[in-house]
């Protein structure tokens, strides 16, 4: 019941793997879509990477998702703009933009079976208040050349074939966005690096790492690996790993649930802020409806609270809210239930940092991980070959003031 929708549905073979060796030319802890992206850049550079993972391919927040291949930030983009700056914010979206790009060319490229679905994002609005939001978002969006559109009622509706809910007054619609099955993302991205030449081992928990004579060693429960550079993408736990992360980013549990089959009646994802924290869903390709959010239910909104188990309250308040947007799916059975591992940073975008000589680290993407995955790992792949992160990476460092 509490297995995530890709884990169940992955319907893979096992990718081969290796005992954990003494030596490698690289490794990448996590085996996420970031550290499998990062992978196959890596390989494609024509290095041999080692991929390692306590648990095995997207068991963090990538398996646990929503399958959303969104465009854009985590934020609404006026308040990302008033947060960051309107150039930062602007540079930010097209870093994102550039990212869902490039993944989507990896799929293909890699012949990924993934279920791909590129037929953009619907982001209803709930009363007029909502709807002001969206116009003025869509209108800041177009005056920076980004794709989105307005939305009144009549014309959400026509993107719906069950009634919306009484309380939706249009939506802000984003071309430039998709859904995939996250685990078969995965999946397909580590086999892609395995045929370059990449090696993953799982089931080793990396405890230490220790920088000595021009050499990082990585200690784990299953032994001590020598290598020359590491790229860490362990999201929730970076602050167990490199305990400077530990204050900036935060692990949140994340639910989701899944109903069983209805007929097909919307072809894009679709997102909502019935509370605070924000909701995501999509129809799934075999006809279940995923949806996920809700956070703000929870004390202190599920922030440190391990992923595993649901919550009732959370899980409820899911089912209220799939219903107040599609009243014909009130009641509807759920077929299963989960929660993953997200992680959070207080200005909501992900920090990339050096930490020592060859040592790089990734995470904190709160919630948003999907979009930056692709361009992020491969400006990670760049800095194992030069030895510096790219400055296109710059917005990222945690020196930023937004993080302070």
């Amino acid at each position: 019941m509490l297995t995530s929708h890709w884990h169940a549905t992955l319907d893979r073979p096992p990718l081969p793997v290796i005992d954990l060796p003494s030596t490698a030319e690289v490794v990448v802890v996590g085996a996420g879509v970031v550290g499998a992206t990062t992978a196959l850049w890596l390989t494609r550079a024509g290095l041999r990477p080692l991929v390692i993972d306590r648990s095995g391919p997207a068991a963090g927040a990538t398996g646990h998702n929503g399958g959303i291949l969104a465009a854009g930030l985590a934020e609404n983009y006026l308040a990302a703009t008033a947060r960051y700056g309107h150039d930062t914010a602007r540079a930010l979206y097209a870093l994102s933009l550039t990212g869902q790009r490039l993944m989507v060319e990896l799929i293909e490229q890699e012949q990924i079976d993934c279920d791909l679905r590129l037929h953009g994002n619907l982001n209803f609005a709930l009363g007029e208040a909502q709807l002001s939001i969206a116009a003025a978002t869509v209108a800041s969006l177009h005056a920076d050349e980004f794709p989105a559109t307005l939305l009144d009622r009549t014309a959400a509706q026509e993107f719906v074939r069950i009634p919306l809910g009484a309380a939706v007054s249009g939506a802000r619609f984003n071309p430039a966005a998709g859904t995939v099955h996250s685990g078969k993302l995965v999946y397909g991205l580590l086999a892609a690096a395995q045929r370059y030449g990449a090696h993953v081992s799982w089931g080793a928990t990396l405890q230490q790492i220790v920088t000595a004579d021009g050499s990082l060693r990585l200690v784990t429960d299953r032994g001590t690996i020598t290598t020359p550079a590491a790229v860490i993408a362990v999201n929730a736990w970076s602050g167990e790993v490199l305990p400077e992360l530990a204050a900036h980013i935060k692990p949140v549990r994340g639910q989701v649930l899944c109903t069983v089959p209805v007929e097909p009646f919307i072809t894009c994802g679709f997102g909502a802020s019935l509370t605070a924290t924000g909701e995501y869903g999509q129809q799934l390709p075999g006809g279940q409806v995923l949806f996920g959010g809700c956070r703000a239910i929870a004390p202190n909104h599920d922030v440190g609270v391990p992923p595993g188990d649901v919550s009732p309250d959370v899980q409820n308040a899911l089912e209220t809210g799939l219903g107040r947007l599609f009243p014909t799916l009130a009641g509807i059975a759920i077929e299963r239930r989960w929660s993953g591992p997200m992680a959070f940073t207080a200005d909501y975008l992900p920090i990339v940092t050096q930490p020592a000589t060859g040592l790089f680290a990734i995470g904190g993407f709160s919630g948003h991980g999907m979009p930056f995955a692709a361009i992020v790992g491969r400006y990670l792949a760049e800095a194992v070959q030069t030895g510096t992160l790219p400055a296109a990476l710059a917005l990222l460092g945690m020196e930023r003031a937004t993080l302070l």
